[in-house]
């Protein structure tokens, strides 16, 4: 005999202290089960409530043939992937998180998925205020919710395969010439002014310049080898297995990181090469906001200056700027 498709109940639980909280209630082989789903003060409306319960109603009727038959909304299956699916690399978290949270849910979430139409998303990403980067993140991340959606049965198709987003940057990046560079340096005191250094002469992310460890330069080879990447003081894998691999190290770059670490106070190998007072990893956002835009501004550099404009700089290695 088939089973029947649960909808489940969702009613007001009281309490004698704290806020009402809603609770949702399901049989699962036989036996009563519940789960609590938020504060009223939370999800004040039946409406909200009942959002917020799609995804676990979703997950208790998963091996029901009739679950294909009920429409799944857009957020549904954004929490579905949020509790099973979601990358464990804490950037890529965190950026997802954002897309989720700032673009997709509050467009796309109340609709159903068969709703969901290339030409509607389209027209939204022309009207996003966002880089063709940025755009192209989220096309991917929605790209990436469809197909779930489809390993998971709730849908046969990817609308999101005929939405056309490119990546390509509307303005030329911003470069720095060896003359600003140079500038830059004057204006900034140790440790900033060497990972500035290491930022631009070697193209290297923030993250990967605050996570770098005194292990992964080899003295001998004058090689760099980025094994991780560090964001709000987490750390994690390096972005790509290419940025793994050895990058030269100038002999002058050398020379300038070697005399910085004669002068800092960590340099065990498993150290932080850029430790902060504690000995742990300095935040990428502080630095740029409170020592390399200031620094920017003194030297007279006009336009935006930022971890990525470093990344794009050309070094001649004229690093006689003290």
């Amino acid at each position: 005999m088939q089973a029947r498709y649960q909808h489940g109940n969702l009613t007001v639980r009281k309490r004698k202290k704290g806020p009402n909280v809603w609770q949702f209630r399901w049989i699962e082989n036989g036996r009563p089960k519940s789960v609590l789903i938020g504060t009223v003060e939370k999800l004040p409306t039946q409406a909200d409530a009942e959002r917020a319960v799609e995804h676990q109603r979703i997950k208790i009727n998963a091996q029901n043939p009739q679950q294909r038959f009920h429409a799944v909304t857009v957020e549904a299956l954004v929490e579905r992937y949020k509790s099973e699916e979601m990358p464990t690399r804490y950037a890529t978290r965190v950026s997802y998180l954002s897309y989720l949270k700032r673009h997709i849910v509050p467009r796309w979430g109340t609709l159903v998925l068969g709703g969901v139409r290339p030409i509607d998303v389209e027209a939204w990403f022309k009207s996003l205020p966002l880089a063709p980067k940025t755009k192209a993140h989220i096309r991917s991340l929605m790209h990436l919710l469809f197909q779930c959606a489809r390993r998971w049965e709730f849908t046969d198709t990817n609308p999101i395969d005929l939405v056309r987003q490119g990546a390509r940057r509307l303005e030329i990046p911003r470069v720095l010439t060896p003359e600003e560079f140079s500038a830059l340096l004057a204006h900034l005191k140790e440790p900033y002014r060497t990972m500035v250094l290491v930022a631009g002469c070697l193209g290297l992310r923030a993250s990967e310049v605050v996570g770098l460890q005194w292990q992964d330069i080899d003295w001998d080879s004058l090689t760099v080898r980025i094994r991780r990447g560090v964001v709000h003081g987490r750390e994690g894998d390096a972005k790509t297995e290419a940025s793994e691999k050895p990058i030269p190290l100038d002999p002058d770059l050398a020379a300038e990181i070697l005399r910085y670490k004669n002068g800092t106070t960590y340099v065990q190998p498993t150290d932080y090469v850029f430790a902060g007072d504690s000995g742990k990893p300095r935040w990428q956002e502080t630095i740029l906001a409170d020592h390399i835009k200031p620094a920017a501004r003194a030297a007279g550099i006009q336009g935006k200056v930022g971890w990525h404009t470093l990344r794009h700089y050309v070094p001649f290695l004229t690093m006689s700027s003290n």
